[in-house]
C-alpha cells in the first residue's frame, strides 16, 4: 500500500471556509478517479499562533497507481485550491511506503 500525504498549513482566518471546502470539494475531486481508495484528515498538534496544520492522507494499492494519479489527475486539483486559499494556504506532499499494518 502507498500513502499520499498532503500537509497544509493554514491561517486561522481562513480555517472555517479551508475545512468545508476540503470536506465537499477538494477530497471528493482527489477521489473521484478511482485511483485513490481512501482518505484520512488529522489535525497536526501544534501551538501555532499563526494557523493550524492539517494532514490528509490518501491510501493507493501501488506506487505506480499513485504515479499514475499524479500524473493524470493531481495538477488542476492542487492549482483550484491555491487559487481560492493562497498566499493564506501553504502545503507540501510527501509519498509513503506502508510496510507494516495491523489491517
Amino acid at each position: 500500500m502507498y500513502i499520499y500525504n498532503i500537509t497544509f498549513h493554514v491561517s486561522k482566518d481562513i480555517e472555517k471556509e479551508w475545512l468545508d471546502y476540503i470536506k465537499k470539494h477538494f477530497i471528493p475531486k482527489m477521489l473521484k478517479s478511482g485511483l485513490l481508495e481512501s482518505s484520512l484528515t488529522s489535525k497536526v498538534v501544534t501551538d501555532d499562533p499563526q494557523g493550524n496544520s492539517y494532514s490528509i492522507q490518501f491510501k493507493t494499492r501501488s506506487k505506480e497507481i499513485l504515479d499514475q494519479f499524479i500524473q493524470k489527475e493531481l495538477e488542476p486539483i492542487l492549482e483550484e485550491i491555491n487559487q481560492k486559499f493562497s498566499p493564506k494556504m501553504v502545503y507540501f506532499a510527501t509519498e509513503l511506503d506502508v510496510i507494516n499494518t495491523d489491517e
